[in-house]
């Protein structure tokens, strides 16, 4: 039975959920009345870790029964396919004293490539182009020690990719926060939306959002709300992208492990950005580090997270893998690199960790248009 099977796997289930995969198995368990709202605000509880988190989910099904437990390997299939083929469920499920196979409890084997098994499961991305894909790159401030170096590598890596994926991108250099404002609210509107939107956002930021050349402020609400299906009805039920490389702080992340990082990074002068993301479905919106800390980026080689997902984006999409694996794979890769930045003349080490934050409804995967795939 389902749930037996789920008791077997507990410890290695708990140990392989990734938090995104948390985040989505409650949203399918939720829609199909597996779990309540309010057991779900009692399993993402704040000050839970993510272990803690899988646990609970894991208990909280396995009490609920075979039915249940059966609905969560369903999704977890789904969610997550690589941690499903290593849990080996398929041999787990066949309890000798039942004769319950994995075939009769409605489990599936699934095949050795990463395509998801049902079309409905993924957003439909099959227009050339896909759709929109903006850049803006504040790199220079009204003050100049505020100059962003190390910028325009990000903008040209993200924008060889964005191409390569399919779509139109349109590139916006040194906005105010007044002009970023109204270029959300114009591309709102616009009438080559096709599958997706996405909207990749460099610059300075501090507590309330990100920052303008002028030194004032864009929330990130009003770049995100524009595109919410109230406001912008072309893209209901499509999937909008926001990557977003700012500061989110001036607090530098601890090292589990002290060690001299092999080269030396350069922090800008920014500060905080706080997010806000609209109710609606089909958002993600990926930070570039976790609230209350710095992002690193290099003089010469742009930004660790932008480099590190156009990195792994591409790789990824060529396998046919969503973007929730991929940023997970991006916060494995950015966590575990090393270096130094100089803060007031004080030597540190550099650490931090992306956040993505999401209200997906499906698997996002970037599919290059044929024509490109093929070259």
């Amino acid at each position: 039975m389902a749930d037996k099977v789920l008791e077997k796997i507990r410890i290695q289930l708990r140990d392989g959920l990734s938090e995104p995969v948390i985040k989505c198995l409650l949203d399918d368990l939720r829609e199909k009345n597996v779990l309540n709202t309010g057991e779900i605000e009692e399993i993402v509880q704040k000050t839970k870790t993510r272990t803690d988190q899988a646990r609970d989910l894991i208990d909280c099904v396995k009490r609920k029964g075979m039915k249940a437990s059966e609905i969560l390997l369903k999704c977890l299939e789904k969610r997550d396919e690589y941690l499903y083929k290593s849990l080996n469920i398929d041999s787990h499920s066949e309890i000798p004293e039942t004769g319950v196979t994995s075939s009769n409890i409605g489990l599936h084997k699934t095949s050795a490539t990463d395509e998801p098994s049902n079309a409905d499961e993924e957003y439909k991305m099959d227009s050339n182009p896909h759709g929109l894909c903006v850049i803006i790159n504040n790199e220079n401030f009204e003050d100049p020690d505020n100059k962003r170096h190390g910028s325009q590598n990000d903008v040209d890596s993200l924008k060889d990719l964005f191409e390569d994926l399919g779509f139109l991108v349109k590139i916006k250099k040194d906005q105010t926060a007044s002009d970023i404002k109204q270029l959300m609210i114009k591309y709102s509107k616009d009438r080559r939306h096709a599958d997706c939107f996405v909207c990749c956002v460099l610059s300075h930021g501090d507590e309330t959002g990100v920052l303008g050349v002028d030194e004032e402020i864009c929330p990130v609400n009003a770049i995100t709300s524009p595109f919410d299906g109230v406001n912008c009805p072309s893209l209901i039920g499509k999937p909008k992208v926001f990557f977003i490389q700012a500061c989110r702080g001036h607090k530098m992340q601890s090292k589990v492990l002290a060690a001299d990082g092999p080269g030396a990074s350069h922090m800008q002068k920014s500060g905080n950005v706080s997010y806000s993301i609209p109710k609606d479905s089909d958002f993600l919106i990926a930070m570039s580090t976790v609230e209350g800390y710095v992002s690193i980026r290099g003089k010469n080689s742009g930004s660790w997270f932008i480099q590190s997902l156009c990195k792994h984006l591409k790789r990824g999409s060529k396998r046919g893998q969503d973007i929730l694996r991929i940023l997970t794979k991006v916060n494995n890769k950015v966590s575990q690199k090393e270096g130094i930045v100089k803060i007031n003349d004080v030597k540190m080490d550099a650490k931090m960790t992306p956040q993505p934050l999401f209200t997906l409804r499906k698997l996002l995967v970037f599919r290059a248009p044929k024509a490109a795939a093929s070259k």
